[in-house]
């Protein structure tokens, strides 16, 4: 049996109560992590950290919130002390035509997918900048790499997590402290089933625009995460990591 990749290392994943933030809290707790999980959906990440074990905490969170990034900050120092590994994985997903998309809409997925990566590192960074080691891991997307119709506002968002991962990479590389960005294609969450009964034939087309021919797991993007968190990639900063079957290629 090999030895564990995340033996000691705290890691905070948000939206961590299902699809890829709970298969990254699965394998990162295999690799012998620390779990703390924040999600709007408090009740489902507390019984994620109590099957989990290992002292993996819980708690509700607001990405969007400046109060609530600096509430989970204190949180983090009074549980354990430091975060070694943020993942800022929260997300929402809206597929509509550009012409169709309300105001309020576009600016809803860009403050959850967007601000709340933002707010993320800023809270979080300077502890890791103070002890010069950390990763943090932002989750765009596939439509952050390229375009897609009906993603207006998704898009935006996810080509936003892009750019500001490549920012923070350059400043904070100094402090030791590494900023990568992932990049999942079609990936069969309860996100991506939502918006298969809203859209059938919209998702349909984009599978089969999918050179290997089929959806992928969360588990597939959760690996990747795993190899960001850990010592393996310590010369691995503002690198893209793409996890989409080729569709971008």
């Amino acid at each position: 049996m090999s030895a564990p990749r995340l033996p000691g290392k705290v890691v905070l994943i948000t939206g961590a109560a299902g699809g890829i933030g709970e298969s990254a809290a699965r394998c990162m707790a295999e690799e012998g992590a620390t779990l703390l999980l924040t999600d709007t959906d408090e009740e489902r990440a507390a019984r994620l950290a109590q099957e989990l074990g290992g002292g993996a905490a819980a708690r509700a969170h607001d990405v969007t919130s400046e109060d609530d990034w600096g509430a989970v900050s204190e949180w983090t120092r009074d549980v354990y002390g430091c975060v070694d590994v943020l993942v800022n994985n929260a997300g929402v997903f809206l597929a509509e035509p550009l012409t169709e998309t309300s105001l309020e809409d576009f600016r809803r997925v860009l403050d959850v997918n967007l601000t709340g990566v933002f707010l993320g590192m800023r809270a979080l960074a300077p502890g890791m900048c103070e002890r010069r080691a950390g990763s943090i891991i932002n989750v765009s997307s596939v439509a952050g790499l390229m375009g897609s119709p009906y993603l207006s506002a998704y898009a935006a968002s996810k080509w936003g997590v892009r750019g500001i991962t490549k920012v923070a990479a350059k400043e904070l590389a100094r402090f030791g402290v590494r900023v990568n960005s992932v990049h999942p294609g079609q990936i069969d969450t309860d996100m991506n089933a939502r918006q298969r009964e809203k859209t059938p034939e919209l998702i349909d087309r984009l599978i089969q625009g999918v050179p290997l021919q089929r959806i992928g797991t969360p588990q597939e993007v959760a690996h990747a995460l795993v190899y960001l968190a850990c010592d393996e990639s310590t010369y691995v900063t503002g690198a893209e990591l793409v996890i989409d079957g080729g569709t971008s290629a």
